[in-house]
């Protein structure tokens, strides 16, 4: 099978499972915001934020660094192995320790408990990390996805039945454990028919690896402040209710579009890193992956900011009707942070990580101050509004900072790039918030969301049909129920972004 058709197998897998996976933490967190009060779900929300860092700490990018090399001995596999294993206890250790301090700064002395409970997953998670890291550099994304849907859904049945009898966010803590013993398993079991982990540790064979994996844990940390940060900032000054309502609209805008991106992106890393040598063939590829990224996002994150003020009410329940600014400024954030993250793998692709590291350095002194004061001054939507703020800057940045130094100049190709799914997306837009202007108050709000996400889709979908871009006309071939119009005459529409 060829490097394309393995790619584009991959990406079907990858699809499949993410969705399902997406969709089982979406109905999950419905259930959870509505039988659990308030408070509890920020606790749930807070503690999930807190041990991300943890997560990334105790991979130290070795996953990433064993699909970027194009060649890897099993000595160096053995060692990374043996490595990886060694920082999760580490982690452990230091995570339930500190506990007790960190809930303390946070001013919320229940958060201890939790973050405990949690801390026992990095005694579990490095078993699987590698095995799932080597089936990802042969692309085979089937069996991936066959046992990260698997694990999930273990994790979400435990959830969702214990809450009913325990509503308490330790129950989701306890569901997060069942998933991740379910995948390590699985992991280790199929992992272990590929290749077993020997005896040997010799750190000197994976220096390599090892500066790899610290530019892009050390950039993967200063993303963490940029992304969680805000999160943190309002537990401390509002309470965990507060961080709690911010973190679900962030769930809603935000982490859908960061899961469903590496369908994509994750896919094409291993691609890009057997093509980092030609890099007309890596830019073309790269401006094509922006725009595909931009035609899954952004109709839905704009049909979902004009239709919020219908969805919260209805989905979550009127309790958590002030988060809908929140999410509207943050749906602006997910559609700005889509186009962002294929940033990160062609810089790992071409070994380049810490470029990204550097930059996510200067963003920090603008994010930090801008989401203290906003949450100062402006409580949660200060917050969202300090975030858009430097979400944008970061935008018009990231082409001059990460793309040219790695693709040469092609200024005229991001733009263009960025304003096809922007300009297929118009229709939805204009049709779904038309709906809900000219109906509110005369159906029932089930009625009218569900009509304006209808009308919204067969919009976009009409777009779609009407482009020649030849981008565009390109997917539709591999979409057999769009008719495919024959490409445009050079200019135009019919340009190569």
């Amino acid at each position: 099978m060829s490097l394309r058709e393995k790619t584009i197998s991959g990406a079907k897998w990858s699809a499949i499972s993410t969705v399902i996976i997406i969709g089982l933490g979406l109905v999950q967190m419905t259930i959870l915001a509505r039988i659990i009060d308030n408070h509890q779900f920020g606790l749930l929300t807070v503690s999930l934020v807190i041990i991300a860092l943890a997560d990334t700490l105790s991979d130290f990018g070795i996953a990433n660094s064993i699909i970027q090399r194009k060649e890897i001995g099993n000595l160096e596999l053995t060692t990374l192995y043996w490595l990886n294993v060694g920082l999760g206890i580490v982690v452990f250790i230091s995570v339930f320790l500190l506990s007790d301090f960190i809930a303390a700064m946070l001013h919320n002395p229940d958060l201890a408990l939790l973050v405990k409970t949690l801390s026992f997953a990095f005694v579990l998670i490095p078993h699987g990390q590698q095995f799932r890291a080597l089936m990802q550099k042969e692309l085979e994304f089937n069996k991936i996805g066959a046992i990260e849907t698997l694990s999930v859904l273990f994790g979400f049945c435990f959830t969702v039945i214990s809450a009913h009898f325990w509503p308490l966010a330790l129950t989701a803590i306890l569901g997060y454990l069942v998933n991740t013993a379910v995948r390590t398993a699985l992991f280790g079991w199929f992992g272990r028919k590929i290749y077993r982990p020997g005896f040997r540790f010799a750190i000197s064979s994976v220096s390599s690896n090892l500066r790899f994996g610290a530019w892009l844990t050390a950039d993967s940390i200063i993303n963490y402040i940029n992304t969680n940060l805000s999160t943190l900032v309002l537990a401390r000054i509002l309470g965990a209710a507060v961080a709690g309502g911010y973190q679900l609209a962030w769930n809603v805008a935000v982490v859908p579009p960061m899961k469903l991106n590496p369908i994509i992106t994750r896919v094409l890393f291993p691609a890009f890193a057997k093509i980092q040598d030609d890099i007309d063939k890596l830019r073309v590829n790269f401006f094509k992956l922006l725009s595909l990224v931009g035609i899954i996002n952004f109709p839905a994150l704009l049909g979902l900011m004009v239709v919020s003020n219908n969805f919260v009410p209805l989905v979550f329940g009127e309790k958590w009707n002030f988060i809908i600014p929140i999410l509207q400024l943050l749906c602006v954030v997910g559609l700005l942070r889509a186009i962002g993250n294929p940033i990160g793998s062609l810089l790992m692709a071409k070994a380049r990580v810490d470029i990204s590291f550097k930059f996510n350095v200067f963003k920090i002194f603008l994010f930090i101050p801008a989401i203290i004061l906003g949450g100062k001054f402006g409580g949660a939507l200060g917050v969202t509004l300090g975030f858009l703020t430097v979400q944008v800057i970061n935008t018009i940045l990231s082409y001059f900072v990460m793309i040219k130094p790695v693709l040469g100049s092609s200024y005229r190709d991001y733009i263009l790039s960025i304003w096809l799914p922007f300009r297929l997306s118009i229709p939805t837009l204009v049709v779904s918030y038309g709906l809900g202007l000219a109906l509110k108050g005369q159906m029932a709000l089930g009625a009218l969301l569900a009509l304006q996400i209808i009308a919204g889709g067969l919009a976009f979908g009409a777009a779609l049909i009407l482009s020649r871009h030849p981008l565009v006309v390109e997917l539709k071939r591999h979409l057999p129920f769009f008719p495919s119009p024959r490409p445009s005459p050079q200019g135009g529409e019919g340009e190569k972004p």
